[in-house]
């Protein structure tokens, strides 16, 4: 690592000095050997901080021309002393140093110099130490990635299975909203996960999105999943959520803490409800609060699929590998998912299933130890059971943001990352250009 460190600035400089935006320069100065110890010129040369810089030692062969570097120039006091020349706080151009000189001395002279900023040397530093620490971290996460032992390459999803429902949840529900189907079997019931803070998102799905009951004469259900507030904020809600599950009726919950790592006990709330007060609905769907649904392509969609067959669908994720790096978000132990690579799944932002597959997965559930990620969970489930993904022919569910364009969002489905006001935006721009044609 030392001869590192010591090439590392070499190499710097001499690209510095050699790039073909700095032009080499000769200048005349006039010096007698014996003018060396005046103190004009030992302080124009360097014994006071704050005059100019030169190039270092290490990019003088570049600097000078090659008859210079041969001639008896070289051995010159004055030239020994130009090149080591660089000290701390210095502002001023290399040029003033050679006026300084010319005033001081009689003898004529010829030298080469770079003008090279220290700035620019800084930068210069900064960008290669960037550059190295780049693939430091790089070789790094490689290593913890792939390169244990003890590491299953290929997923057997079959180990998280238990024959007895050991892993069923005992969480009770805070407000279930148990009514909403026992009078209708609505055709699509779509599940929103929230956070109980978050009233601004619920309020902008409710009046647009979520605000049709029907669609193309099928019934639509929209519901949001909460679970308990991990902390009271100072400054208080417009709106509780037991308010808010009064005034809307759409709110379900149960008294786990609603934290990032309990998304799949939400989940599993989603699959139980369903399964306990609504297990007549022809298509369920997954989603998130920041996801905006064209609710009416949506329906379309499902009605042109094969009724006979068992769907899940969204956007998919095949091969993809179990992150071991430093980014706690995405991160899973080897003791939680020992394997390289996950089974295939539909990405959490958006996935739908038919009715009786949502029943069967919720029963599979009670047997799978839960893990940290909500949607591998339910694809863990669905490969137990042997389920493959419907890959739609066409792009419609969107992992990250799309400016709005009204032709593309008229015919996607589903998009992630879309803030509240831009989702209201964007409902109200589709909802009042009818009349704009697409091809």
């Amino acid at each position: 690592m030392l001869w590192g460190a010591w090439l590392l600035p070499l190499t710097i400089t001499r690209a510095l000095c050699g790039a073909p935006v700095l032009a080499c320069k000769e200048v005349s100065v006039s010096l007698e050997e014996r003018d060396l110890g005046r103190p004009e010129v030992l302080s124009a040369i360097g014994g006071a901080p704050g005059t100019c810089c030169c190039c270092p030692l290490l990019a003088m062969d570049r600097c000078l021309p090659a008859a210079a570097s041969s001639s008896p120039l070289t051995a010159h006091p004055l030239f020994s002393l130009v090149q080591l020349r660089d000290p701390p706080g210095c502002k001023k151009c290399a040029s003033e140093l050679v006026v300084q000189l010319w005033k001081a001395t009689d003898v004529l002279l010829q030298i080469s110099y770079c003008l090279v900023p220290e700035s620019v040397m800084y930068v210069g530093l900064l960008q290669w130490v960037f550059l190295l620490l780049l693939i430091f971290s790089i070789v790094t996460m490689w290593y913890i990635t792939f390169s244990s032992n003890t590491v299953i390459e290929h997923a057997n999803t079959m180990y998280f299975y238990e024959y007895e429902p050991v892993y069923k949840q005992p969480y009770l529900f805070t407000s279930r909203e148990h009514l909403k189907c026992k009078d209708t079997n609505p055709f699509l019931v779509i599940l929103v996960s929230s956070r109980p803070n978050d009233v601004e998102s619920r309020q902008a799905i409710r009046i647009t999105w979520g605000s049709h009951s029907f669609w193309w004469g099928h019934r639509i259900l929209t519901l949001f999943l909460l679970g308990q507030e991990t902390e009271r904020e100072d400054k208080p809600a417009a709106l509780s959520v037991e308010d808010e599950s009064i005034l809307y009726g759409d709110i379900i919950s149960q008294d786990f803490m609603d934290t990032y790592d309990n998304l799949t006990l939400k989940t599993i709330m989603a699959f139980r409800w369903v399964t306990e007060f609504c297990p007549n609905a022809r298509f369920v769907m997954k989603t998130d609060s920041d996801v905006f649904i064209n609710t009416g392509n949506l329906v379309k969609f499902l009605l042109k699929l094969n009724s006979s067959e068992t769907i899940f669908t969204g956007y998919p994720f095949i091969g993809s590998f179990a992150y071991r790096g430093f980014y706690k978000k995405t991160y899973i132990s080897y003791d939680e998912y020992p394997f390289s690579f996950y089974p295939p799944y539909c990405s959490g932002m958006g996935y739908i299933l038919d009715g009786n597959l949502a029943l069967r997965v919720y029963e599979m559930m009670n047997h799978i130890r839960p893990i940290k990620f909500e949607d591998v969970y339910v694809g863990i489930c669905l490969n137990i059971l042997k389920v493959n993904i419907i890959i739609p022919e066409e792009q419609r569910f969107f992992l990250y943001k799309i400016n709005f364009d009204i032709c593309k969002y008229r015919h996607l489905i589903a998009v992630h990352g879309i803030k509240p006001s831009e989702m209201i935006r964007f409902w109200q721009d589709l909802s009042s250009n009818t009349s704009v044609t697409c091809l």
